[in-house]
C-alpha cells in the first residue's frame, strides 16, 4: 500500500507547485515505511520514489545533461534517506518515540535535499548550480514543514488502525 502511495504522490507532486517549484509529497511514505517496517523498507520506498522521479518530465533536462548522474542521484538520494531515517527512529525512539518520529521526519528531506545538491555539484557541473541554489532552499523548507506536520500524524493513525485491527 505504501508503494502505491509513493507512486501516486510522486506523480501528483509534479502538479503541486508553488511558482515553478514542485513539492515532493512522496517523502512521507518513505518516512512511514522506514519507521513502521524498518531500514530496508525505507530503502525500497526511496528506490521506488527515485524510479518514478526518473520518469518525470522535469527530470529530462538532467538526463540530457548526464544520464548516469541522473540515475545515480534519483535512485540514491531518497533510498539513503529512507534507510537512515529508520535507524534514526530506532535509536531515538528507545528514549522517546515522538522524538524518534519527528527526527526521522526531519531527516528524510534533509538527506534527500543534501544528496540532491551534492549529486548536482558532482554530476551537473556548471549547468544547474544557480537552479539548485535558487529553488532548492525554498522547496526544502516546504517539504520539511510537510514532513514535520504530516508524518507523525500519519504514524499515529496507522498505529491506531493496527491496534484496532490487531495487526
Amino acid at each position: 500500500m505504501l508503494t502505491a502511495l509513493t507512486i501516486v504522490l510522486t506523480y501528483v507532486s509534479d502538479y503541486i507547485a508553488i511558482g515553478s517549484i514542485s513539492i515532493n509529497l512522496s517523502l512521507i511514505p518513505i518516512v512511514l515505511a522506514a519507521i513502521i517496517y524498518g531500514p530496508y523498507a525505507g530503502l525500497f520506498m526511496g528506490l521506488v520514489n527515485g524510479a518514478v522521479v526518473m520518469a518525470s518530465p522535469y527530470t529530462q533536462a538532467f538526463f540530457a545533461s548526464n544520464a548516469i548522474g541522473t540515475v545515480v542521484v534519483c535512485l540514491l538520494k531518497t533510498a539513503i534517506a529512507g534507510f537512515v531515517a529508520s535507524y534514526i527512529y530506532k535509536l531515538l525512539s528507545k528514549k522517546n518515540e515522538v522524538v524518534g518520529i519527528i527526527a526521522s521526519s526531519i531527516a528524510v528531506p534533509i538527506i534527500n535535499t543534501s544528496l540532491f545538491i551534492l549529486g548536482s555539484l558532482i554530476f551537473f557541473k556548471g549547468g544547474f548550480e544557480s537552479l539548485v541554489t535558487i529553488f532548492v532552499s525554498f522547496n526544502f523548507l516546504i517539504e520539511l514543514a510537510i514532513n514535520i506536520i504530516l508524518a507523525p500524524a500519519l504514524i499515529r493513525v496507522i498505529k491506531v488502525v493496527e491496534k484496532k485491527n490487531n495487526i
